[in-house]
């Protein structure tokens, strides 16, 4: 739908301290902020948003915007363009703020500057794909009976009742021991009805997917708290921070701790993902 239409152009993940500024500004490109903890004011046009943890704005090509930070603010922030007609109409039709039910945005804005720092084989068409699926999860979470439905299998893949009832078991009980008997008895259904559902809908076993979802969860604590690694290991649901540690190692190619280093030293850097794009500097402290 979408192709090189949609084009990512800088990712950050950005701390204010207290006191700091965003001076009021527009551009011509959109703007995605995930507001990831911490409190302030955020402008926006002629209106005046309370920053908290969870916030995510989307600030339309040309729109006035500012911020003041009244304690420690923590974000993802995004720029990029669209040029396709009916998808833009429908992003500027949007709201332009909403509460992030969908925790799976932090994970994917993570990704793309993830990307965009390696700069692999074709990272700006994964940095528009991650992209687009944002978009697509923004516009869902906003979406009213007028507006148009979005396509693809992710809608189909919730049409499942059994699929969809199991997701949310294992969202709500991650953090304590869960197998797949436990999950097939809370919804009255065999394990092996259970196993064919996963494997159909995600091509994956109901315990992968657990572990996945466990190791997200990790990422984000890891990135925005400072909890020792044992502390987080229990949060997330495993039982020593050793079998953690191993389970992260191998899905990640590195350890929780070299994880949190890496990712601290990306912070307040500009990683654009469109080498032409240069990205003005519109902070300042009080």
């Amino acid at each position: 739908m979408l192709g090189a239409a949609l084009d990512v152009l800088w990712i950050s993940r950005y701390d204010y301290h207290t006191g700091w500024r965003l001076e009021r500004h527009r551009h011509n490109y959109f703007q995605m902020i995930h507001f990831l903890s911490g409190e302030g004011v955020f402008d926006l046009g002629q209106e005046q948003i309370a920053i908290h943890p969870g916030l995510l704005l989307l600030i339309d090509p040309g729109e006035w915007h500012g911020a003041l930070a009244y304690s420690l603010l923590k974000t993802l922030d995004v720029k990029f363009t669209v040029r396709n007609p009916s998808f833009r109409r429908m992003l500027l039709a949007a709201p332009s703020w909403n509460t992030a039910a969908e925790s799976r945005i932090a994970e994917l804005l993570g990704c793309i500057r993830a990307e965009g720092e390696r700069k692999g084989p074709f990272y700006r068409e994964m940095c528009r794909a991650l992209m687009a699926e944002i978009l697509f999860l923004y516009l869902r979470m906003q979406r009213t009976a007028s507006q148009p439905p979005v396509a693809g299998g992710q809608s189909e893949m919730l049409d499942d009742a059994l699929l969809r009832k199991s997701l949310d078991y294992i969202h709500r009980n991650y953090e304590a021991p869960i197998a797949v008997a436990d999950i097939a008895k809370a919804l009255g259904c065999c394990d092996r009805s259970l196993r064919l559902h996963f494997r159909s809908a995600l091509g994956v076993r109901p315990l992968d997917y657990l572990q996945r979802y466990r190791l997200d969860r990790a990422k984000e604590l890891i990135e925005r708290s400072d909890s020792p690694l044992k502390e987080v290991a229990l949060k997330v649901g495993f039982q020593t921070v050793q079998h953690f540690t191993r389970r992260f190692t191998a899905a990640e190619g590195m350890t929780p701790g070299v994880w949190r280093e890496r990712f601290r030293e990306g912070i307040c850097k500009d990683v654009c993902i469109n080498p032409s794009f240069s990205n003005p500097n519109w902070t300042r402290s009080e």
